[in-house]
């Protein structure tokens, strides 16, 4: 079946009139009809009652009408639809994130601004520990990676821009004997119970929080693992433990816990943006460029 033979159907199934359908289509009534009968042979069934007086659509010739103007709606965007896929325009973006990415700059500005210059590409955003990120990325189940990481870290087949440092603060109950301090070393905290995240999670924090403790002289005493950064924050406020959080957490102002900067050099961790090496879908290519655009300029705002 070829788009012709659709237009010339939708031409007769208009005018209900053999002749005057072709004129409209500039042949000759003879070569039409044989195109609509080779139409019907070809689908098997009759899309016209004719008599010599009259022409009626059958039942599945009405039925025709509908799905042929679908079909040539669709062939007639194709073109276009498909030049926007090559072009990045359309498709989906998935994109992973830590929560703890959710409350700076460097996530939220290229995505509103991505949203708005390419506004037919369906963004999917997963929030997702770190280390399931770079598992998710080599897998082809995300495209784009927001993870936190100490400085240094690499990752075969992928490539790892950094976009800020944050440092680690303590996460205190208001009423506990450190919480006026403006730093504290981790040390101060030997005797404290922590809550870390799970053990299986690939988070990056208590993987740094194990090695700045032991840097220190001691192991940490984990007495409640929690999955989500509130749910850290409430135990604290509850009495339950201390926490280790990047600062930028700070910004919701939870009340009843304070945070303490870590006092030592190396008590911070990045955020960085993750890719596949050597990526080529334009997406994602758009993608970077926006992000690129937004870090040099101050307000954000690519022209």
């Amino acid at each position: 079946m070829e788009f012709r033979h659709l237009r010339y159907f939708l031409t007769v199934a208009q005018e209900l009139h053999f002749t005057r359908a072709a004129e409209k289509l500039n042949i000759g009534q003879p070569p039409l009809s044989q195109q609509i009968q080779s139409l019907e042979a070809e689908l098997g069934v009759k899309l016209f009652n004719r008599t010599r007086r009259h022409v009626a659509l059958t039942e599945a010739g009405e039925h025709l009408v509908i799905q042929a103007k679908e079909i040539l709606r669709i062939s007639g965007n194709l073109p276009a639809e498909l030049r926007d896929i090559e072009q990045g325009k359309r498709g989906e973006l998935r994109i992973g994130f830590t929560t703890t990415g959710l409350f700076v700059d460097e996530l939220s500005q290229p995505l509103k601004t991505y949203r708005r210059h390419y506004p037919d590409v369906r963004i999917t955003l997963s929030e997702m520990y770190s280390r399931q990120q770079f598992d998710a990325l080599l897998q082809q189940e995300i495209d784009i990676g927001y993870v936190r990481l100490t400085p240094g870290t690499r990752q075969d087949g992928l490539d790892i821009r950094i976009l800020r440092r944050d440092r680690l603060c303590v996460v205190l109950p208001a009423d506990h004997p450190e919480a006026a301090a403006d730093t504290l070393p981790i040390a101060a905290m030997h005797n404290a119970s922590f809550i870390f995240y799970p053990e299986t999670s690939g988070a990056a924090v208590p993987e740094l929080v194990r090695r700045l403790c032991h840097q220190a002289g001691f192991t940490p005493t984990v007495v409640q693992e929690a999955a989500e950064v509130l749910t850290h924050i409430g135990l604290v406020a509850a009495g339950v433990g201390i926490s280790v959080l990047p600062k930028p957490v700070d910004s919701l102002r939870p009340g009843g816990v304070v945070f303490i900067p870590l006092a030592e050099d190396d008590a911070e961790l990045c955020m960085a943006l993750v890719t596949r090496s050597e990526e080529r879908n334009m997406r994602i290519l758009n993608y970077l460029n926006l992000v690129a655009l937004t870090s040099q300029d101050p307000k954000g705002e690519p022209d």
